[in-house]
């Protein structure tokens, strides 16, 4: 959702933007039980993990007070009560998502903020879709055009020499669905999304076709499409290395060239 193809969609001005297939397998739920007096502190652990992100929404969780009971076994140092004790205590029960790959970076951060020597938590996958991952990107212009004043502004935009296109649309166009590189395999879902014009690239000539009248085609070539990959790297070393000098190069290595 970061990377290309939200570039080629500020190029051009898009907004309202979000993935075109969501991935479903990517998620996970972590449920666990906190004292009062220590869940901000244990839920701002797992936020700085990466938990609790909800499409553009951070932060996010669910929680509900209840009374958790215990008793510390022989040779424990309980945080609260005394070995062979029965202890009550006022705990919320907190449930937040996370991306099923930062498991070990989110269950460390719980176990060093949660004062408990044993911990009470459980974590599940869920089927959600996950609004940061998948393949494509849909979003809007800010005011819809005619189809040949999208073509050549997006001609400019991209810095390309040859846009090849379906027919003309009769209509203005407003919704655009984007895929960097060979992304013919996402045309049924950007026609599902309702999109007017699908940039692309590397369609063969008979799926051309498939666009059935129904939506544009705009394939700008693989290497163009792509082109702005070495502004993403940039941005993640200009990051993680803000002392450190980065000089892009100029040499191209785009395979195909145009008469």
């Amino acid at each position: 959702y970061h990377g290309v193809n939200m570039k080629i969609a500020q190029k051009i001005g898009l907004r309202n933007t979000g993935v075109l297939t969501p991935r479903k397998d990517t998620l996970s739920k972590l449920v666990a039980f906190v004292p009062h007096d220590n869940l901000q502190s244990v839920l701002n652990s797992l936020y700085d993990a990466g938990a609790g992100q909800i499409g553009q929404y951070k932060n996010c969780s669910f929680q509900i007070p209840g009374t958790g009971t215990f008793q510390p076994g022989t040779g424990t140092t309980p945080f609260i009560g005394k070995p062979g004790q029965t202890e009550t205590v006022s705990e919320s029960r907190v449930e937040i998502i996370f991306p099923t790959h930062r498991e070990d970076s989110i269950l460390s951060a719980l176990r060093a903020s949660h004062p408990y020597e044993e911990i009470a938590y459980y974590v599940s996958r869920v089927e959600n879709e996950n609004q940061e991952v998948g393949a494509g990107l849909i979003g809007e212009l800010e005011e819809a055009v005619e189809p040949i004043q999208f073509l050549q502004r997006l001609k400019s935009q991209m810095n390309v020499s040859t846009i090849r296109h379906t027919q003309v649309l009769d209509r203005s166009v407003k919704k655009i669905a984007v895929c960097g590189g060979a992304g013919s395999f996402l045309l049924p879902e950007a026609i599902k999304s309702k999109a007017d014009v699908f940039i692309s690239a590397d369609f063969k000539y008979h799926e051309f076709f498939d666009a059935e009248g129904k939506i544009m085609i705009a394939d700008i070539g693989h290497y163009e499409s792509e082109q702005f990959t070495k502004d993403l790297i940039v941005e993640v070393l200009s990051k993680k290395f803000p002392n450190f000098a980065i000089n892009f190069s100029k040499t191209i290595t785009n395979p195909v060239s145009y008469l």
